[in-house]
């Protein structure tokens, strides 16, 4: 990689938020903390934000001649609150504790650090003028696009560099400390295997199997001192005597228990065991030592919802599971293939920072990604993925993959698309409903229920245009064709008179009837935002029903999607943006639907109640002539996706100015917000919606119309930037990242509902909306448009490979550097060149522009 944009490069105040998440796709994982800190331990199948494994964490003490010349923590300076910081620990922690004791701030430690973030790399710089040598510590998991398993490993890597700055040799140990998560009975077994040390921590105590698990730390080091158990005592005993027998010339003791303890830490503190690699590094020399850590806990627990099946709750199987039988097994593959693994992960994060795209692009798409390695992501068994929404600090927030959030994120399909399509294919397998309407929230164990609430409008069609889209990046008509059945099902949904929101019972190719959506209540009416999500599901079924041999049911679709386009552009363009076309005072619009209710959530107790005010002799929570950032969503999918403009394009890009125009702020003083606060005061953001000057706000307008969500600014930014409008888009992509600088927000957390949030993921648009990136692997086809003039290099992903394409001049060349490409064409910026054939990594294409 060149050199690092300083933006990537974190020190002082920007420090203090920082939580690198470490783990594989699917597998949980923890975080690093901008101080090097290991934090947020969710490794148990649940989230364990703002949590510890015990005191968890790498030392490096230096000798010389048998004395002993320092000894310190691998941590800077203290990241909480002087008066205690959030934990799960009752006492000795929290507020009125002081510095939260797990975190070692009472343990010698490092004056500064430097943390450099360019996911899915993290490196971490000590500073200490006292300390003889430098030190550095870097982080990873391997994250190969294309390459899911590999991916989903359950570990942290770590590489610690030392150089001595000294004029003498020096003895150094770095010791990696491990706690045995959630067990104060454990049992620890220390093993070597092909020159792997690893120390195996597991519980005692018989477990039911949702808890049972293991984790362990090894090293490939040469010389190594293992302390499998620290001292068991109480108060502060462990870490008492740790400290003593680690900072003090000499090797480690070999403490090794072989009865149960008997006696629990009265702290709730796990055990913990300790290896230390040991080495010599003479004067200006550095070595490097390699440490991972890695877990196990196969069953996962339906914690959210005891008693559901059979009076039992439920559990499900962890798909890491399938692939290594436990944390031993998972350092064995990892420190055996260490190379291997390392090679692409880091070519992906070269390859990523090193082009041509906007810094800011780059830094939101790094920065959203990471999601993929938190507890937001579940891989079941067989593979498949599952997921939040978001976290709440020890749960997950809203469950099952829902389709209207996980409906605007675009990382997956293009980055690991082989997990993408199980979304499609769980989707229609397990939450189809017998009418063809699809529940928008995936219950687990897999089959086991359907989510109480009627099918959501945009999750609805949002799933059909996926699949489309699926379909295009993939190049797998038989795949398409297994699942067009449903497909065809979920499209006729819209008509049914099954469907009790009424939809569109005359198939004019608009929504009218009651539509629930992400805003989490019902539009009622004619509106742009799902209507436009409708439009383009048909014109998606259209390709798909042709595709599947099913082409009456694809000429009446297009008839359809054609009818819908034209009352779009006509009756819901205002002259400047798209808009809902309802009248407020139609009581009777909104009646009709009261026996349709769902009984849950904030209509439990009453529909008419929820949806009506006769203070105010309107409808409640609905935009009616309000801008809407979301307003052309589904033009959005279908520009990303190939489908083409359905709307009027000079109405796009009108409508596309004006939501800039309306609801951008670049700075949020004065402005009014009852609702969650993600953004505030000098900092600048996208509102949901706005009412402009001639319109009027409902009384109870549409929820969350005053808040900022990230999901939706990356959204709007990359269908600005796709249709040409790039300083806006950027503009807006730039003002949503300064927000995530580390000194107020986590630059790997975008959070709405709850931390890690999927919607987030839009980002990756961004990539292929500056590239002009455009595929149908259905005929071997991919092209460029990029919006930057003149020479630059744009980073590409779609089915089974990624890399680069390069121009300088007129020569334009494709680079595969991970995987394979079948490809038939290659186009940019309007010239065309047959290839032919596959490329493998290594391969290239060339073109001549303008030739």
């Amino acid at each position: 990689m060149s050199k690092t944009d300083k933006r990537f490069i974190y020190e002082g105040n920007r420090l203090g938020h920082i939580a690198f998440p470490l783990g594989g796709i699917g597998a949980g994982g923890l975080a690093l903390s901008g101080s090097g800190r290991l934090i947020d331990w969710s490794i148990r199948n649940r989230p364990g934000l703002q949590s510890f494994n015990g005191y968890s964490h790498f030392a490096i003490k230096a000798e010389r001649d048998g004395e002993l010349l320092d000894a310190r923590v691998l941590n800077g300076p203290y990241e909480g609150l002087p008066t205690g910081s959030p934990t799960t620990r009752k006492f000795f922690d929290g507020f009125g504790w002081g510095a939260n004791r797990n975190t070692l701030a009472g343990v010698p430690h490092f004056d500064s650090t430097t943390f450099t973030g360019t996911f899915p790399v993290a490196e971490v710089a000590f500073h200490d003028a006292t300390f003889p040598g430098e030190v550095k510590l870097i982080a990873w998991s391997p994250f190969i696009p294309t390459n899911e398993r590999d991916s989903s490993l359950p570990a942290a890597m770590f590489e610690i560099e030392v150089t001595n700055t000294s004029a003498a040799p020096i003895d150094y140990s770095i010791g990696g400390t491990l706690g045995n998560h959630g067990c104060q009975n454990g049992r620890h077994s220390y093993a070597e295997a092909g020159g792997v040390k690893s120390l195996l921590l597991t519980a005692a105590d018989e477990l039911p199997d949702w808890q049972t698990g293991d984790v362990s730390i090894a090293t490939d080091a040469d010389d190594v001192d293992h302390l499998d158990y620290h001292f068991r005592g109480q108060w502060f005993d462990d870490l008492n005597l740790f400290w003593r027998e680690f900072a003090r010339a000499g090797r480690l003791p070999e403490r090794h228990y072989d009865k149960p303890r008997l006696n629990k830490n009265m702290f709730d503190q796990p055990e913990h065991g300790t290896l230390a690699a040991r080495v010599t590094v003479a004067p200006g020399e550095r070595k490097t030592i390699r440490f991972a850590i890695a877990w196990h806990f196969p069953v996962g627990q339906v914690y959210w919802r005891p008693g559901q099946v059979n009076g039992e709750t439920g559990t499900w199987r962890n798909y890491y599971a399938s692939q290594w039988a436990s944390s031993g097994a998972v350092l064995a593959e990892a420190f055996k293939r260490w190379d291997e693994l390392r090679a692409p992960t880091f070519a992906f994060r070269d390859t990523l920072f090193g082009t041509s795209l906007p810094v800011d692009i780059i830094d939101a798409v790094q920065g959203t990604m990471s999601i993929l390695r938190t507890a937001t992501v579940m891989r079941l068994e067989n593979g498949e993925l599952w997921a939040w929404e978001g976290q709440f600090t020890d749960g997950g927030s809203c469950e099952g993959s829902c389709t209207h959030v996980w409906n605007y994120q675009q990382t997956l399909p293009y980055l690991f698309p082989g997990l993408e399509r199980t979304l499609r294919e769980t989707d229609f397998t397990y939450n189809q409903l017998p009418n063809g309407g699809l529940t928008f929230r995936q219950i687990i164990p897999l089959g086991s229920a359907f989510f109480p609430l009627n099918p959501c409008a945009d999750g609805q069609f949002g799933s059909i245009i996926k699949t489309y889209r699926d379909w295009k990046i993939s190049g797998d008509t038989e795949w398409l064709k297994r699942y067009w059945p449903k497909v065809r099902a979920a499209l006729e949904y819209a008509w049914s008179a099954e469907n009790p929101d009424q939809w569109d019972p005359e198939r004019t190719g608009i929504l009218w009837g009651r539509q629930h959506h992400t805003l989490d209540m019902e539009l009622f009416g004619p509106n742009s935002w799902l209507s436009t999500m409708y439009v383009a599901a048909l014109k998606a079924g259209v390709e798909m029903g042709r595709a599947a041999g099913d082409a009456g049911f694809a000429a009446e679709l297009d008839r359809m999607g054609q009818a819908g386009a034209d009352y779009l552009n006509r009756e819901l363009f205002n002259g400047d943006y798209f808009i809902q076309k309802t009248d407020l005072g139609d009581k009777a619009l909104i009646e009709k639907f009261d026996h349709a209710a769902g009984k849950v959530g904030v209509i439990a107790d009453g529909f008419m109640e929820t949806y009506w005010s006769d203070e105010y002799a309107q409808m409640k929570y609905q935009f009616n002539d309000g801008c809407a950032t979301d307003q052309i969503l589904g033009q959005w999918h279908a520009d990303l996706a190939g489908l083409g403009s359905f709307l009027d394009p000079d109405k796009v890009k009108t409508a596309l100015a004006s939501a800039y125009r309306h609801n951008y702020r670049a700075d949020l003083k004065g402005h009014f917000n009852p609702c969650r606060v993600y953004a505030y005061e000098d900092e600048g953001g996208v509102l949901i919606a706005t009412w402009p000057e001639g319109t009027t706000k409902p009384a109870v307008p549409a929820p969350y119309s005053e808040e900022v969500w990230t999901g939706l600014e990356y959204m709007l930014a990359s269908h600005l930037i796709y249709r040409g409008l790039t300083d806006e888009g950027l503009d807006i992509v730039r003002t949503a990242r300064a927000r995530h600088d580390g000194h107020r927000r986590n630059p790997w957390n975008e959070i709405e509902c709850g931390s890690y949030y999927a919607r987030s993921m839009s980002s990756f648009a961004l990539v292929n909306a500056w590239s002009g990136f455009s595929y149908d692997l259905t005929k071997g086809e991919i092209g460029f448009a990029p919006k930057a003039e003149g020479d630059g290099s744009w980073f590409w992903s779609v089915g089974e490979g990624w890399g680069v394409v390069t121009r300088a001049g007129k020569q334009v060349r494709l680079e595969v550097r991970y995987g394979s490409l079948d490809l038939t064409t290659l186009s940019f910026a309007g010239t065309t060149a047959k290839v032919g054939r596959t490329l493998r990594a290594g391969d290239t294409a060339d073109l001549t522009y303008g030739g």
